[in-house]
């Protein structure tokens, strides 16, 4: 039986669509193709960010100091960078309506920036849009360590196996499934409204 619908964010709710934007960026900095996503997500200083040991913005000056941006050319960057990413308005509004039957939650690996970008950039809050949003870097702590789980659990006041949680990382879905969560692995394509509806019925 699920009592709780928890979603990821970057890769689940928003998504990737359009990536030239980024091919642009490795083709002006001469740099392989992907190295960019990598640049910004991949890099000890993102990865700091993800568990807050480090602030969102020294993600951007390591990546300005890497490529030798100034100020006007890390903003153009950046919106280049973001420009292919997209949100799912269908579920969002799917995820509301699961409210109150179900609780919801959004667990997602991010920096500490998350929580004011979801509410200025998309209108998404917690006690509102989704019952509770669960970030890493507030937490201190990334999936797929089992903790973060633990937290999940306890923060929505469900056991494991109550829970039906969507992630776009087979490694974020293997840890939460080993607890016993009820997974569902995000892949393009997905119809994911109606797969999460077959397994709320």
């Amino acid at each position: 039986m699920v009592n709780a619908v928890v979603l990821d964010f970057g890769g689940v709710i928003v998504r990737t669509k359009d990536h030239s934007g980024r091919r642009d960026l490795e083709d002006k900095y001469g740099l392989p193709a992907g190295s960019v996503h990598s640049l910004v997500f991949e890099s000890a200083v993102s990865q700091s960010a993800s568990i807050g040991r480090v602030d969102s913005s020294k993600i951007w000056d390591f990546v300005a100091d890497g490529l030798s941006l100034s100020e006007d050319e890390l903003a153009l960057f950046k919106e280049k960078f973001w420009a292919g990413d997209h949100i799912d308005h269908a579920l969002i509004d799917f995820l509301k309506s699961c409210r109150p039957t179900y609780k919801t939650a959004i667990l997602s690996n991010a920096w500490n920036n998350l929580r004011a970008m979801l509410a200025e950039n998309f209108g998404i809050s917690e006690h509102e849009t989704v019952d509770h949003i669960l970030v890493s870097a507030e937490l201190g702590i990334a999936k797929p360590d089992p903790e973060i789980y633990q937290i999940l659990a306890e923060t929505l006041e469900c056991e494991f196996e109550n829970i039906l949680f969507v992630d776009d990382f087979i490694e974020n879905i293997e840890a939460a499934k080993a607890l016993g969560i009820q997974t569902i692995h995000y892949v393009p394509g997905l119809d994911l409204i109606n797969e999460i509806k077959s397994r709320l019925e």
